[in-house]
């Protein structure tokens, strides 16, 4: 999940590249580097590799960038990233020679707030029972049938990620019709039952090109007076609600509710989303959303723990035309603390403020 600002790439060339590629295509190789003369885009080094190593152009796409920087809205890092039609590759060196020296973009989640922003996410989702069905415990959502079969021979948890939503009917905004589809934290799968049997009866949505096409949209003007722009100002910590110290039980009559273990979440700002959900163990991937903000501002991101520490170094992110910023995505582990935790966005020209509260359980 990223944020990005690229420039001399028209949005209808990108559309054109949405096209499914079926056939052999031509390019060029050379050494460690390969030009793609689709899009005239160059993939080289370690990135190559990972195309290659990772299911190619049926799961990766043809590249439609050329190699950047770039400031990662989970981190506040800047890392060497290059778009795919299907996914965002992000350079660890960190971790050269691992596998996780190439990380993917988290780009379902993004995608699925976008289109979903009500609480509840998609309308009229159906949870797979079928014999083979796989309930992950992580979000809470079933894959079954083909969707499952595709998910285990195409990656898995490391290309595909956890599901964040069930199977419902989604029109494609590439050719207007209806497909059932999955959303995964890096991937969309859309069954094509016209392709029963053949590698092309579950198709990935083009995730890097609606991706790439939202950053290179201009917003749209909006008249306003002329106001100076401070020098960005590093908001101030947002007090997390005091964790009460634990002190021994004591009876309980029976008709008293035990409290749950997502129980004494605050409630967020008006303008604050948080998908696909905001209480998990370690390894939830947490999804936040701000509006209200000024146009074409930018918002300050921070996040502070249980123990009122702000995790990390804060950092900003863009807001669009309609007042919404950019999605971050917080992915915890096991040994995250446990407790409740609030994510700030205050924007840097109109110090509007959202607040979003989520908690990390046992």
């Amino acid at each position: 999940m990223k944020n990005t600002i690229i420039r001399g790439l028209s949005v209808a060339a990108l559309i054109a590249l949405a096209i499914p590629a079926l056939g052999a295509h031509t390019s060029y190789a050379q050494g460690d580097s390969r030009t793609f003369t689709e899009t005239g885009k160059t993939v080289r080094a370690t990135f190559l590799k990972y195309w290659t190593d990772h299911g190619g152009l049926a799961q990766q796409g043809f590249p439609i960038s050329d190699e950047m920087s770039e400031q990662s809205t989970t981190d506040g890092k800047i890392y060497t990233v290059q778009y795919f039609e299907r996914a965002v590759f992000e350079l660890h060196p960190e971790f050269a020679g691992t596998p996780n020296e190439v990380l993917l973009s988290l780009l379902g989640v993004f995608r699925y707030g976008n289109k979903y922003p009500d609480a509840g996410g998609a309308p009229s989702q159906s949870a797979n029972n079928e014999a083979n069905s796989r309930l992950f415990a992580e979000t809470g959502k079933h894959v079954g049938g083909t969707f499952l079969t595709y998910w285990q021979n195409h990656g898995a948890l490391a290309q595909q990620g956890f599901p964040i939503s069930d199977e419902f009917m989604e029109v494609n905004d590439l050719d207007g019709k209806p497909y059932k589809v999955q959303y995964f934290e890096r991937a969309v799968f859309e069954f094509h039952p016209e392709f029963a049997g053949t590698p092309n009866e579950v198709l990935l949505s083009q995730l890097g090109t609606f991706r790439l096409t939202e950053k290179l949209t201009p917003p749209t003007a909006t008249p306003a007076p002329a106001i100076p722009t401070p020098a960005p100002v590093p908001p101030t910590a947002t007090p997390v609600p005091a964790q009460p110290t634990p002190v021994p039980p004591t009876a309980v009559p029976p008709t008293t509710v035990p409290a749950g273990p997502c129980d004494g979440i605050p409630p967020s700002t008006a303008g604050m989303r948080i998908v696909p959900t905001k209480c998990g163990k370690g390894g939830t991937v947490f999804g936040f959303f701000a509006s209200g903000f000024q146009p074409g501002e930018q918002a300050g991101v921070y996040i502070t723990a249980p123990d009122q520490s702000v995790i990390g170094a804060p950092f900003q992110v863009d807001v669009d035309d309609s007042g919404t910023t950019d999605g971050v995505g917080l992915t915890t582990s096991a040994s995250f603390p446990q407790g409740i935790y609030a994510i700030t966005f205050e924007g840097t020209t109109s110090h509007h403020r959202e607040i979003g509260y989520f908690k990390v359980i046992p």
